[in-house]
């Protein structure tokens, strides 16, 4: 094999290489890949319409990454809107490993390491006191909550 040849076959791997990568890394900026993959999991209520849905931040739980994604649906014909909130985790393959409500007094801001700080208070299943700060471990599956103070929440990194 030629050299021009061997290097139109790297240059050429190369090029499809980073394409693929530069497809996953962007695919969470993507709203309709993230739609549908929610959507096929059957996770929005037929009942209401989705008003809001954003990748907040990934979470990094034992070197591993987790996608977390906000949404919000109001219920169709109310008379004064009126909604409700989910926080999703999301393993590397978009499926959703755990789900948790809000009111939407609550909002996800960032994330660090396996740590997602909130603007408000939540409470998960109603089992545990409410806090602002969701650590998860278990591959996302397991989530305690607690209450820091704001001010104390850490820096949060650029980019997320």
């Amino acid at each position: 094999m030629t050299f021009t040849l061997r290097c139109f076959f790297i240059f050429l791997f190369a090029f499809y290489a980073a394409n693929s990568f530069a497809v996953k890394s962007g695919s969470l900026n993507d709203r309709t890949l993230v739609f549908n993959a929610l959507n096929n999991q059957n996770i929005f209520n037929k009942h209401r319409q989705l008003v809001h849905l954003s990748h907040v931040c990934t979470l990094i739980i034992n070197n591993s990454y987790f996608p977390v994604i906000d949404i919000k649906e109001h219920v169709k014909g109310a008379q004064v809107p009126r909604g409700v909130g989910h926080i999703l985790v999301l393993d590397s393959s978009l499926k959703v490993v755990k789900k948790l409500y809000h009111d939407g007094s609550s909002t996800p801001l960032y994330c660090k390491d396996n740590k997602l700080f909130l603007y408000g208070y939540i409470d998960i299943d109603e089992l545990a006191a409410e806090g602002n700060v969701l650590s998860f471990s278990n591959k996302g599956k397991k989530v305690v909550v607690s209450a820091m103070e704001s001010n104390d929440f850490p820096n949060q990194s650029m980019p997320q």
